[in-house]
């Protein structure tokens, strides 16, 4: 996104908060964005476009957060997940996103639904890789019912905890579901088969909400273009050459280019390129992701 359409994205958000998606029309985020009607329409093609774009940065902004604590840290310390995890609710709760998300799933809105479907997936499959880096490939099957659990257990004590006005910290809920919990629930999953998700039909339901696969030509096309569009220094020209390098490799040096992607995108802070920048690095996170 170009930095006047985040702008009115990040207006529609608050908006979303304050009143609700279902209450806030397209007039309210333009009056508040302070743009035209016909401007909106060149950034978004419906509302509900608009609440995709939301999402979609929300799930950005997390993938950020979550890269910056984990970037040269042992994968499978626990520790740092627990940090992960507990940022992620500090935000939600910060936001209330819980709020936002159910009031989709509960409307009657079959195309926003499945934006907040995909999200979910999405943020499910991050925590089941995650989830096989800490436990090991053993858990690699049962690993998205894994974190189906856990996100459920969690849930449901921060939920109970707010109902009964009690205060919790999502760092000590995560830290006591992955220290005292989990161990003896993967053992059942992994030692005991106690899997009850059917994983055809998860696959095919994923498949279903999963976006475009993201292709090697893709990524290095998207580079090339933007070295044509923005004059780059001595800094952003070597390590986009570097980035271009490792990404154009077969088999791919992911450990090589995760640990290019952050000053990649640093090189471009406060230049006009940064956006873009951190287009492709989201680009490239999907590409090793999949």
């Amino acid at each position: 996104m170009n930095r006047r359409k985040m702008q009115v994205v990040d207006h529609a958000f608050a908006l979303f908060i304050e009143k609700g998606i279902m209450q806030t029309s397209i007039q309210d985020i333009i009056e508040r964005a302070g743009i035209s009607k016909g401007t909106f329409y060149n950034y978004f093609s419906s509302k509900n476009d608009c609440v995709s774009a939301v999402l979609e940065k929300l799930r950005y902004e997390a993938r950020m957060k979550r890269s910056e604590l984990q970037i040269g840290k042992d994968p499978s310390d626990i520790h740092i997940l627990i940090e992960q995890i507990a940022m992620i609710s500090q935000t939600s709760q910060k936001y209330g996103l819980s709020a936002l998300f159910e009031e989709i799933l509960h409307s009657h809105d079959k195309e926003m639904k499945q934006y907040v479907m995909y999200h979910r997936i999405i943020e499910i499959g991050w925590l089941a890789d995650r989830l096989v880096e800490v436990y090991g490939e053993k858990l690699r099957r049962s690993a998205f019912e894994a974190a189906v659990i856990f996100m459920g257990v969690q849930q449901h004590l921060l939920f109970t905890a707010k109902n009964i006005n009690q205060t919790l910290d999502p760092k000590d809920v995560a830290s006591t579901i992955f220290l005292h919990y989990m161990s003896h629930i993967i053992e059942c999953l992994v030692e005991k088969n106690t899997s009850v998700i059917d994983d055809e039909k998860l696959h095919v339901m994923k498949g279903q909400l999963m976006q475009e696969e993201v292709k090697q030509e893709d990524i290095l096309q998207a580079l090339d273009d933007f070295a044509c569009q923005l004059r780059f220094t001595k800094s952003q020209a070597e390590l986009s050459a570097a980035l271009r390098y490792e990404i154009d490799q077969q088999p791919l040096r992911e450990s090589v280019v995760n640990a290019l992607l952050k000053p990649y995108v640093e090189a471009f802070r406060g230049s006009d390129g940064y956006d873009q920048s951190k287009d492709i690095m989201t680009m490239i996170w999907r590409y090793m992701r999949q």
